[in-house]
């Protein structure tokens, strides 16, 4: 790839907003219209500012959406009484986008929250599925790391009373612990761009949005009731898929990302050393290995 192709690549990423259900999402694309749609989608604390350095590397591939989900990165933050900042209401609203951008047919990428809001769309078959890619998205009970089990537990108890409880969920919106999700597990910490964390926390700063992610923190464990129903239409269906997963991740465990592999046989499973964040350290490896997974599927 010559000097002028990369520099061409690395500009052609355009950024849109739409209106979904009267809420404006933001989001990042790329690459041409009519080649395989790959719906990028992120998670806890992010926005599609976490896909910035692979979006360049996939679009001469795939035609690359990657939206922000309200209250995040540069969507919308309606407010909590006008709005369900919930996992099933952002499905609506990811099924939304697609359907305004006249997209049937497409590739999902699955991070972190982006796992649960995905399967909700893929279960209503109403999208046709090319490609799954599974990065530190868990939809197995085993891949639950034991600080998502201690918050679940902490919502579960909280009450106006229990100060101390409140305290302990309040911190999961704050700094350190948005730099710890960064950090953890990292084999190079040089590789880390700080502005990654930083923007995060920034973003958060802005009036109701840590009070709006608490809630969208105790809507997770509701997620779980639909674990089964999940892993029942991965078999039963058998998506392509690709799993690329940090392995030292505290969030999502490994286990989680060998229990999609198991349910899946003609799967491929990638581990990498590093944390939550794996694109942060490893993106050029895993933009290569889902080009590299996309063109065997084509062979076929």
């Amino acid at each position: 790839m010559t000097y002028k192709s990369i520099t061409e690549q690395a500009c052609a990423v355009a950024y849109k907003s739409i209106y979904v259900n009267d809420t404006e999402i933001f989001y990042r694309e790329a690459g041409e219209e009519g080649k395989t749609n790959l719906l990028l989608l992120h998670g806890y604390p992010s926005s599609s500012h976490m896909f910035r350095n692979v979006i360049p590397m996939l679009s001469g591939q795939f035609h690359i959406l990657a939206p922000d989900l309200p209250g995040f990165g540069f969507s919308a933050v309606p407010e909590k009484d006008k709005f369900a900042y919930t996992f099933e209401n952002f499905a609506l609203i990811i099924e939304g986008f697609l359907e305004k951008l006249n997209i049937t047919k497409t590739s999902f990428y699955l991070f972190d929250y982006g796992a649960p809001i995905l399967m909700h769309v893929i279960s209503k078959n109403r999208v046709e599925v090319d490609m799954l890619i599974f990065q530190n998205g868990n939809i197995y009970e085993e891949g639950l790391g034991q600080g998502i089990k201690n918050s679940m537990s902490l919502f579960d108890n909280e009450t106006s009373e229990n100060s101390e409880n409140r305290a302990k969920l309040e911190k999961l919106v704050e700094f350190d612990y948005i730099k710890w999700e960064y950090l953890t597990g990292v084999s190079n910490l040089s590789k880390i761009a700080p502005e990654s964390y930083h923007l995060d926390q920034f973003l958060m700063q802005r009036i109701g949005l840590r009070e709006i992610h608490l809630a969208i923190k105790k809507d997770y464990g509701n997620n779980l009731a639909f674990y089964k129903a999940w892993q029942e239409k991965l078999i039963a269906s058998q998506f392509p898929t690709l799993i690329v997963w940090g392995e030292n991740d505290e969030v999502f465990l490994k286990e989680g990302a060998i229990a999609i592999y198991n349910a899946l046989p003609s799967s491929k499973l990638i581990f990498y050393a590093t944390g939550h964040f794996a694109l942060e350290e490893f993106g050029v490896e895993i933009a290569g290995a889902i080009i590299d997974y996309y063109n065997s599927l084509q062979q076929h």
